[in-house]
């Protein structure tokens, strides 16, 4: 054995258990950051809210309304922003294959075949072989000694499960922007109905001004005046008619279907006995530090930190010594029938050593950059924490408000009701002027429509509620057409 080949047989074994260690990681371990909520919500549970820990539940059919069901079913196969956020995760799949991809060597194998006329030469006047043929194979390989692979890999997988939460905050506002939208159209269908019912009333009294006016015992004053506040009734209804047609179409495009259809069908369910449907369900509101945790927005900017935690260990692998393997072999012969033999093949075998002593800072800039770019996803990822629980603070508080004012405002309503009945009854007895009645019939107008209105805020507070609880994404999560494998996305290893 030469002096060389004993010189250079320890080297390469050493290089080579170098290389292969693949226990050091560089870089911060990426972590979840601490959760600061308060320890109870500030909002006072009444009225249906209760504390409890409830599993997700389907919120919509509390409202035992088969049309909105259909229509958050068709939203979750049909909607486009769910399907843009499910490319997305096949996306992040993807990156995460290229990422992990560095991790094994790269082979690539190429022939040729090369045949010459009879009277070619070589560059030194030789006759030139007539046939020649070769194969050859190149290998290479960098060994992840400071982990830059690997934290890459961790970066990638962690932003794989962010855009899995995103798709599920996406499914949890949908179903919500469905449903809001539905109760609204429902709220105008509401409003148009008594509406309509306070027209004929003032339609009614028109016709009574009309007769005593014909008996001499009304002024055209008063015809005038009753004939403005029938007109001004009927004014309304166009606007809600309008309104409706415009909930309706948004609808339409959250279920990815023309508007036509839609409105027909839900002119033809409309049920007057009860326009806006209304959830008896009691609604469970858990501690504040499950309820944000459980959010899929909450775990996304989650996930945002941990990622952004790893690209700082990729960039400070950068600064470190690395090796490359590289090799190539082959065969090569003027005859295939004895191509592959011992005196044919050929081969070279390469380690590379590369240490950027000198980039002008570049690269501990780069570090920087990363490290305040993870810094940006905490700060963010804290700034979502705030406005989660400042949701569900404003929801409850605003569930709570309007219970109350629906609760006045039918008393105000009962209230009005009776004063037009007495007002009537004294002006056909002619106790009291028109002017009268025709005020009392204006309060009732106004307190019915705060009514209708108030009727499709309550509902849509408790849609708003079970948003900001975190909307029960766990039911039908990735079901249907876009079934994507999630198996094993929570085991990312942060290993040092």
């Amino acid at each position: 054995m030469s002096i060389a080949r004993r010189t250079l047989r320890p080297l390469f074994a050493g290089l080579l258990a170098a290389g292969l260690s693949t226990g050091c990681m560089v870089g911060p371990d990426p972590t979840p950051p601490s959760l600061i909520v308060p320890d109870a919500w500030h909002a006072e549970l009444i009225d249906g809210l209760e504390q409890g820990t409830d599993g997700p539940n389907a919120w919509w059919t509390s409202f035992d309304d088969p049309v909105l069901s259909e229509l958050i079913a068709i939203a979750e196969a049909r909607n486009l922003d769910l399907r843009i956020a499910e490319s997305r995760i096949r996306e992040a799949r993807s990156l995460y294959g290229i990422a992990a991809a560095d991790l094994f060597p790269t082979a690539t194998v190429d022939g040729q075949g090369l045949w010459s006329d009879k009277g070619s030469s070589t560059s030194a006047g030789l006759p030139a072989p007539k046939r020649f043929y070769s194969a050859n194979m190149d290998l290479a390989w960098e060994p992840d000694i400071w982990g830059r692979v690997r934290r890459g890999m961790q970066a990638a997988q962690y932003t794989v499960l962010e855009t899995i939460e995103n798709r599920r905050d996406a499914l949890v506002s949908i179903r919500a922007e469905v449903a809001r939208s539905y109760l609204e159209a429902r709220s105008y269908q509401g409003q148009a109905k008594s509406l309509a019912g306070d027209l004929a009333t003032r339609i009614e009294t028109v016709q009574l001004v009309e007769a005593r006016y014909r008996e001499g015992t009304a002024t055209e004053l008063d015809l005038a005046q009753a004939q403005a506040q029938a007109d001004s009734t009927a004014a309304q209804l166009p606007i809600l008619e309008s309104d409706f047609a415009t909930a309706v179409n948004r609808i339409s495009v959250l279920i990815g279907e023309s508007a036509g259809p839609l409105q027909d069908r839900m002119l033809a369910t409309f049920r007057p006995e009860q326009p806006v449907p209304q959830t008896q369900d009691t609604i469970a509101v858990g501690i504040p530090a499950d309820t944000i945790r459980h959010r899929p927005d909450i775990r996304a900017a989650e996930r945002a930190v941990m990622s952004a935690a790893a690209q700082i260990g990729v960039a400070e692998a950068a600064l470190y010594p690395s090796l490359r393997f590289t090799g190539s072999g082959g065969f090569t012969n003027t005859q295939l029938q004895d191509w592959f033999t011992r005196g044919n093949l050929q081969g070279i075998f390469g380690i590379e050593f590369s240490w950027p002593i000198f980039t002008a800072g570049r690269l501990r800039d780069q570090v920087d950059v990363r490290t305040e770019q993870a810094e940006q996803a905490l700060l963010t990822y804290e700034r979502t924490v705030l406005e989660a629980v400042a949701e569900v603070e404003t929801n409850l508080a605003a569930y709570a408000y309007s219970m109350e004012s629906r609760r006045r405002l039918r008393e105000t309503v009962a209230s009005y009701e009776n004063a037009v009945n007495l007002a009537m009854q004294r002006f056909k007895a002619g106790v009291d002027d028109l002017q009268t009645l025709l005020t009392a019939e204006r309060g009732v107008l106004e307190a019915r429509q705060q009514l209708a209105l108030i009727e499709g805020q309550v509902a849509s507070n408790v849609v708003g509620i079970y948003k900001a609880l975190g909307g029960a994404w766990e039911i039908g999560d990735f079901s249907g057409r876009a079934a994507i494998d999630e198996s094993g996305d929570e085991s990312v290893e942060t290993q040092g």
